[in-house]
Order: structure tokens, then sequence, then C-alpha cells
């Protein structure tokens, strides 16, 4: 009787301990999804979170470049069983660590059930050994994209103010819905004038989605025009380090702080990798 419940206990406290999974996605690219991914992900260990970002852009990969990062492997040598998930784990700037992207997790599928469980059970545990995993999904409404931000503890849906985006940042929230109704999407909207500009882009947003789904999503945050983004960029160093007292480093900042700020009940029957395996239809994921 004491060894269950010590056995509880220590279930309770892994549980307890389990890492916030955020997808950051979008319904369009150039938004500004991959960038502020990586500066969110340096943003939250600034405030001394552990993170874990998860390149999940499985056509073009992005944030290794955004980092200055050429890692030797990938998520694909983990599927193909030549690497544990800690071994291809990469040490970024400002304290975080990446899973480099590969577009092998497609063939998850294509795996017999105990080599698909074991690689699940390799993801899993990056949510026992962090604060938070980031992971940047593809852009658009694709399959792969809406399943990695269905399954994701919330969503951080990033915008502009161009109708285009706005649109299709609606496409992605309908989608994400249509999915798994009770996903939790917050609102990140890029390049604009101020704070009332994006205030007004979100207000706008979340009206349409409240009147035609029956749902109110959550304003975050923003990131204004400047810059030092696109200098960061070019420079393939994120601007929260390289530019840490400019307009658009604040924004990530405040960012950081609500979304910490925003707490989640993330204690799910099953973790993230489990419930994108169901979303995207393996069986046997459980």
């Amino acid at each position: 009787m004491a060894d269950q419940a010590q056995n509880l206990r220590e279930f309770i406290s892994r549980s307890q301990e389990r890492a916030r999974v955020v997808a950051v996605t979008s319904g369009k690219g150039g938004v500004g999804k991959s960038t502020t991914s990586v500066n969110l992900a340096i943003a939250l260990a600034a405030r001394g979170k552990r993170v874990i970002l998860l390149d999940a852009d499985l056509g073009l990969a992005n944030v290794e470049v955004l980092l200055g990062l050429n890692s030797l492997y990938n998520l694909q040598h983990v599927i193909d069983g030549e690497k544990t998930i800690e071994q291809i784990l990469v040490q970024g700037p400002g304290g975080i660590q990446v899973v480099p992207g590969s577009s092998g997790i497609t063939k998850l599928a294509d795996l017999d059930t105990e080599a698909r469980n074991n690689v699940l059970a390799g993801l899993e545990r990056l949510q026992e050994g962090a604060d938070f995993v980031l992971v940047d999904t593809m852009a658009g409404i694709g399959q792969n994209a809406v399943a990695f931000a269905a399954a994701a503890d919330e969503v951080l849906l990033v915008t502009t103010p161009e109708p285009s985006a706005i649109v299709d940042a609606y496409a992605m929230v309908k989608a994400i819905c249509a999915t798994r109704d009770e996903a939790a999407i917050r609102l990140m909207v890029n390049l604009v004038r101020n704070e009332q500009q994006a205030m007004a882009v979100a207000s706008k947003l979340s009206s349409v989605a409240q009147t035609y789904l029956g749902r109110r999503l959550s304003f975050l945050g923003y990131l204004p025009r400047d810059i030092h983004v696109s200098q960061g960029v070019m420079q393939t160093y994120p601007f929260v380090l390289r530019y840490p007292n400019t307009p658009a480093a604040k924004c990530m900042e405040d960012l950081a702080r609500r979304l910490m700020q925003r707490r989640l009940d993330v204690k799910q029957s099953s973790g993230f990798f489990r419930r994108f395996a169901e979303t995207i239809g393996l069986a046997n994921a459980s």
C-alpha cells in the first residue's frame, strides 16, 4: 500500500511538472511566426523558464537559420532509431534548447506500433524536462499545422493588420476549433504601428470568431514595426539578444510575461505528442 501511495505521489508530481506546450502558428506565411517562436522562447528563458523549441515547420524548418545553428542530427534520426530525442537536442542562444525539424515526423504513420510509441515516448520526455515547449508549426491550414496546433495546450496565433492575413487567421481558428473545440487560442498581432492598431485587429478577429464560431479569442500582445527585427533575421541572431532595448524586444518581453501569467491546467490524461498522433489519425498511438 505504501508503494502504491508513493507511485501515486510521483505520478501526480510528474503531471504537475509537465511543460506547457504552446503551438505558435499562423494562417499564412510571411507574418513573422518563426521569428516570434524564436524570440519568445528566449524571452521566456530570460525569465528563468526551461524552454525547448521544437521546429515543426516541416516544409521550411527556419528555426535553426534564425538562431544561427547548424545541427548534425534532427528528428529524422530519432524516427530512424539512430538517436534518442535527448541526443539530438541542440543548445541555442539565450539558454534555450532546440529540436531540429525534419519532414520525417510525417512518416510516423509508416512505423510499426512499437517503434512509433518509442518515438512518441521520447518526444513526451521533452515535456518532463522543461517548463515550456514551444512548437513552431507550418504556416497555413494544412493537416500537420492544424494537428500540431489543436494538440497543444494553447495556441499563439500570429497575424498582421493585412486583410488577407486576418482572413487566413480566421480560417486557422475555424480549422483548430473543428479539430478540438476546447483549444485555448491567443492572438499576437505583428507589424503594427502601435498598440491601438493591434487591439483593433484583435477585436475584429475575436468578434468574427465569437459570431460564427461561438469562440472569444484572447489578445496576448503585439510587435511593432521595428527595423531591428529584420536586422536580427539578416544577422541570424535573435533580436531580443542583439537589440534588447528596442521597442520590439520590450514588446516580446511583455508577451512572455503575459503568457506566464495566464496559467493553464495542463494535467492532461495524455500528453501533447500523444494528442498530436491521435489528431492525425495514427492507430494505436496511445
